[in-house]
């Protein structure tokens, strides 16, 4: 007979369940958020017209939430350490600089794709550094904890019962369905929200790390929304660039920013092959117990 304390709680079910705890404390956490941040209850006007530092106060509240979702399901659920979630620091510099060259790379070659074709105006141009500095902030909240829970949490778990990419594909299914109720959502936002998952899941299922999929989640918002001045999946920031939508909406993202755009569906059908050829051929390489830091080398 095991022994009661190896025996697991379902996977399905845990992946069910923090979903709906995710809906109920998350959801009591933006309610106190929105009154500490003094943000009334009169509907979507509100909500748009939030300032920065409104949006910050409500997304610290989101963050420890979410933090203590995954915490309570890690250890008391899955029985694990929160570190195996794959928060490991240790030889991961260029993982986290990859992240922000390839985010540099898709957003300000699609900034440019944009602007010479005729889709986008620049309107100004002017740098608040504090804006800047406390967006940055706000949106490592962001990656951070949408990456620990999707990525680290529902993808790791998924991994452990069925193949890397059918767990790939259902989580995210799951991240794409988390921005459903966001400002300006269509279908074929939607399916590049969908490609997005692929793309921030697409190292985990090999490394099992965070830190690729949090760098290149966090400058993939930074530069669309602060320093480019798109809206971020619907969600606007302040900016250093002021532009205009002057084109096709399917071409340039419209409301909804560059995530809604056919060219950002093109980047990541592009991108997506390289990342899994990339981190799949790396992992076939021998790596010693040393190299590891698991073992001791006698």
């Amino acid at each position: 007979m095991k022994n009661e304390k190896n025996i697991k709680f379902p996977v399905g079910g845990r992946i069910a369940l923090i979903i709906f705890s995710y809906i109920i404390v998350v959801g009591m956490a933006q309610i106190i958020g929105m009154i500490v941040a003094g943000i009334p209850f009169s509907g979507k006007k509100a909500l748009e017209n939030m300032s920065l530092q409104q949006i910050f106060i409500l997304q610290i509240f989101t963050f420890f939430a979410i933090i203590f979702i995954v915490v309570l399901f890690r250890k008391y659920l899955d029985r694990e350490s929160i570190k195996s979630l794959g928060l490991s620091l240790k030889g991961r510099a260029n993982d986290i600089s990859s992240g922000f060259f390839i985010a540099l790379f898709i957003m300000g070659g699609g900034f440019l794709i944009l602007y010479f074709g005729g889709y986008i105006k620049i309107l100004h141009v002017q740098i608040h550094l504090s804006e800047l500095l406390l967006s940055l902030l706000l949106l490592f909240l962001v990656a951070f904890e949408e990456e620990i829970l999707i990525r680290g949490y529902i993808l790791n778990n998924l991994l452990t019962v069925t193949n890397k990419y059918i767990a790939l594909i259902i989580s995210s299914v799951i991240f794409s369905l988390f921005h459903v109720l966001n400002y300006d959502i269509s279908w074929f936002s939607m399916i590049n929200l969908f490609l997005a998952g692929i793309l921030l899941g697409s190292s985990y299922i090999f490394t099992k790390n965070l830190w690729f999929p949090i760098s290149l989640h966090l400058f993939w918002n930074f530069f669309q929304g602060p320093v480019l001045g798109f809206s971020v999946s619907g969600q606007n920031f302040g900016h250093i660039i002021t532009i205009k939508d002057i084109g096709n909406p399917i071409i340039n993202g419209g409301k909804f920013g560059f995530e809604g755009s056919a060219l950002c569906t093109a980047a990541l059908l592009l991108t997506i092959p390289l990342i899994i050829f990339f981190f799949e051929n790396r992992t076939k390489k021998v790596i010693t117990p040393k190299e590891r830091g698991f073992f001791k080398v006698k």
